[in-house]
Formats: structure tokens, sequence, C-alpha cells
């Protein structure tokens, strides 16, 4: 904003006297009223409608650009008269942010030069938008071009209704330079304030609405909280070359929008994190949007009707987020034993109604969520993540997470040495001891997962040993106690699993003999 405020004052006096001007040629334009009935009369009409309707108001159009050479554009904030409600919400006119943007990239130039200003919270973060008052003006200059930004209050009505008041910033500018106005400052400028208000903002945290609640006016596809979790790649547990990987593969995808648009594809990739629970999967999605700076849409796909619903849910998400399905094996039937899947939905059939399986009446199909994550509507918006988490990755279908939906696979495994030391020194402040070897041979040997290595670590902290060693011999013990632990469940979990295993065989069975009954009955003769 390198000019004067002064110069803005000039070019309003301008434009008051050529409003005086305007006034004498209105002047002229009442004897001309006077005439005109009288030349009317010697003149057939439609010549007179076309030579004093057109040919002279084009000649007045290049008179008035002469005496004045400013054009104005106004910026209107959204809402008033034209805002209505529809099934997914509020709508408003212009449905952009067009005067949000204006307004941010405005509050540091108001700031160092208007004198009269206004203060707003700002809708994202603790601080406030400084802004002009009404009738203040502030100076710009792009390109050796001089502008001047205004801030106005504009009435608008809708025929009988009554006139709604909208705050408007008035953009003027000389018409010599109306090109490249239109062509790039008023790109520029959104851009610019695009990259304020997303630097301000907090990072949010959303979930779905449930499909039920659709019809009523007031209805949100998504509720969200502010999302403020400390976790960092900095702080995850996890192999250190493993990590690099990965924050490599977001610096790539985050800086790839014009390799996306020449080859083709939308400008999103898909993660499959997988591993035993405990293993810090949750926390892996934390630390991907915190290293971004994305917003979370967590999909809970129990609560969606449809694939109908499924794809309106995709349409209100933004650019720069996240979409995360957790457990998506256990969130509906997606795994690959179609078969089985099927064999279950029989006995589910032949029970009462109590025992049946719907889903709570989800209707959201396999096919539906493959076009929820690279349809044709994927590609609406841009910079989209999505993962997918899963204890069991062998149980889902394989068009599910095939290369082009699932780009990346990470594994989120058992607790190692380099996981540990991070651990150490998040909870302990402890980089490097004697005792991280015999640690080392213990998570060598046991399966254990950083959200049970963590719990010896917090057990150890709460001990109130001021040495290192004393908390590390307490850590080593605790581990011990949870590999002994671990054993006995996944013991307890084999048998029960080799149970319902031999269940399903006898079920298969009976299903197997049932069929041949029924087959049988149709075969036997009548008597």
């Amino acid at each position: 904003m390198a000019l004067s405020a002064e110069t803005g004052k000039v070019v309003q006096w301008r434009r008051w006297a050529f409003a005086n001007l305007g006034s004498v040629l209105s002047n002229f334009g009442s004897l001309w009223l006077l005439l005109a009935p009288l030349l009317a009369a010697y003149a057939p009409r439609r010549l007179f409608k076309t030579y004093f309707s057109l040919f002279l108001r084009r000649h007045a159009r290049r008179l008035l650009a002469v005496v004045d050479p400013y054009v104005t554009v106004d910026v209107s904030e959204p809402g008033g008269a034209s805002a209505h409600y529809s099934r997914y919400g509020r709508v408003t006119d212009s449905g952009d942010s067009t005067y949000e943007e204006v307004k941010a990239y405005l509050s540091d130039a108001c700031a160092g030069e208007a004198r009269e200003l206004r203060a707003e919270g700002a809708s994202e973060g603790d601080g406030v938008v400084i802004s002009m008052r009404d009738g203040q003006d502030v100076a710009d200059e792009f390109r050796g071009a001089a502008l001047w930004w205004t801030s106005v209050v504009r009435e608008d009505s809708q025929g009988q209704q009554r006139a709604h008041t909208r705050q408007c910033q008035r953009l003027t500018f000389h018409h010599r330079d109306r090109r490249l106005v239109v062509d790039e400052y008023l790109p520029h400028v959104r851009r610019k304030g695009r990259e304020i208000l997303f630097s301000n903002r907090r990072r949010r945290l959303y979930t779905n609405n449930k499909s039920g609640d659709s019809f009523r006016y007031d209805y949100k596809a998504w509720s969200y909280i502010d999302f403020d979790h400390p976790t960092t790649f900095d702080t995850l547990a996890m192999d250190t070359a493993r990590k690099r990987e990965i924050i490599d593969d977001l610096d790539a995808f985050r800086s790839d929008r014009d390799f996306y648009r020449g080859a083709g594809k939308p400008w999103k990739r898909g993660y499959l994190l997988h591993g035993p629970p405990g293993t810090g999967k949750s926390t892996m999605i934390a630390a991907m949007a915190n290293y971004l700076d994305y917003d979370i849409y967590d999909v809970e796909l129990t609560v969606v009707k449809d694939n109908n619903d499924l794809r309106r849910l995709l349409i209100e998400t933004t650019s720069k987020s996240i979409i995360v399905i957790e457990d998506i094996d256990c969130s509906l039937d997606l795994t690959g034993d179609r078969a089985a899947t099927q064999r279950r939905g029989r006995r589910n059939d032949r029970d009462d109604g109590s025992r049946r399986h719907d889903r709570d009446g989800s209707m959201v199909t396999l096919s539906g969520l493959l076009n929820f994550i690279d349809g044709l509507w994927s590609a609406c918006g841009g910079e989209r993540i999505v993962v997918f988490t899963t204890n069991h990755v062998d149980k889902l279908d394989a068009a599910l997470i095939r290369r082009g939906r699932m780009d990346m696979r990470i594994e989120m495994s058992y607790c190692g040495i380099e996981a540990f030391k991070t651990l150490a020194k998040n909870y302990l402040d402890v980089d490097d001891h004697r005792l991280f070897g015999p640690v080392g041979e213990i998570l060598g040997r046991e399966s254990i997962t950083p959200a049970d290595v963590a719990e010896c670590l917090m057990t150890a902290k709460r001990a109130g040993c001021d040495d290192e060693s004393s908390r590390l011999e307490i850590v080593i013990d605790e581990l011990k106690q949870t590999a002994e632990a671990n054993a006995k469940a996944k013991a307890e979990a084999e048998a029960k699993a080799k149970a319902e295993a031999e269940e399903e065989a006898k079920a298969a069975e009976m299903d197997r003999d049932n069929t041949r009954e029924e087959q049988n009955g149709r075969k036997s003769p009548k008597i």
C-alpha cells in the first residue's frame, strides 16, 4: 500500500466537481424534454427511438468517460435479502468468500494508514480483524496502477421487500487499468487474502451428523470442534527412517499440484494405516494433520444412510483436508470374504428380528465407498488426503486397497528400540542410557505395542525416582510383566478364534446339508 490516502481525497474532489458538471448536463436534459415532443411530431417514431436512444446514449457514455475516467467495483458481504436455507444449511447469494478475502487483504493496510478503524473478532483464532469504518479509504498500488479502497454501506431491495443494508468494499481505479485490475489485481487480492485467512485459522476436527436429520432446515452435514492435538512427527514413536519416508511423501504431495493437473489426476492421495491396536494409527493421523496444517474429517459410515448421502458428505468437505475412516473393517461389510458374508446373511435371515444385523438402516455399499474415494465426485476441490485404518488388512476387499486408491501402505508395527528412544525422550527426557540394551532385547523378543510401552514409562515417571537408572529398571520390570500378560491374552484369543472357526465350519456344513435336502425334496417324485 504505497500510495497516500490524500491522493484518494483529490480523486474524490474531482468526482465531486464532475458531479456538479453532471447537474448542468441534467439541466440540458430538461430542455431536451421540452423540445422532444416537437421533434417527435415531424420524425418517424422508429427513427427517433433508434437514433436518439442508441446513438446519443453511446456518445453520452464516451463523454462521461472523458469527464469522469474512474471505474468502481463493489465487493459486498454475503447474505442479506437473498440468503436462504437448504437441507444442508444456510446458503448465501454468492456462496464464495471474496468479501472475507478482501477484508483480510486490507487489514494490514488499514492498521497502517486509515485513521478511523473498526475491530472485529476473527472467525478463526483469538485475534481481531482491523477494517475501515464507513466512508474511510486506503490507497494501494499494483504494477504502477493507482487504486483506492473505500468502505461503504449499500442498500439492497427486491421488489416490495424491505431494503437490507450490506457492508461493501468499493475499489476505484482509472478506466485504462481495467484489464489489469480484472485479470491480475483482483485475483492477487484474493490469493493474498486466502493466505492470510489460512495462516490465522484454527484447525478443525469434523464428524458427520446422522443422515436421518437431513430434512431439517438447519441441518448441517458436519459438526466440528477445534483440533488442538499436540502430536508431531518428532514425538511420534516410529522408526526414524520410516518417518522420514512418510514426511518426504507428504512434502511431494503438497507441492505437486501442477504435476497432478498435467498427469490428468485429481490432487489427492490415499494412505492405508494397518497394524495391531495400540500401534499409533490415530496418532499418525494427528501428526500428518499438524505437519500439513490440514483439517480432519472423521467419517462414521454407520450413520450414513446410503451412497447418495456419502457423496454429499464428500461435496461438503474443503480442500487442504484429511478424510479419515477408522477401523474400516468394522464399519460395514467391506471384507474380502464375500462368501462368508453371504452365509452370515442367510443365517441372520433365519434368525428372529432381535438378532437381525441391519446396521441401523445404513445402505452404503462397497461400490459407493469406492466412488467416494476415486470416483468423478472425488475430483471436486483438491489437495485432499484419504486415510483408512484397520487392524486386519487381510480382511479388506482387494478393490478397496489397490494402488491408485491407497497409494501408500504404512504398517504400524510393534515397538522397536528406535520407537522406544523417542518415547523415553518424551516421557523421561532420556536420550541414551546403558539400560537401553536390555530394553531392546525385550522389545526384539516380545510383541509390545507403543501404547503399552508408554504406560510402562508413565509408571516409571510416577514412581518418584530421581535417577535415570532406577526409572529404566522400573520400565524393564513393567515390560516383562506386560509381555507375560500379552502372551496370556494371545493364547486366549487364539483359543477363541479356533472355536469360532470350528463353529463357522459347522455352520457351513449345515448350509450344505440344507441345500442338498432342498434339492432332493424337489427331485423326489409325487405319489
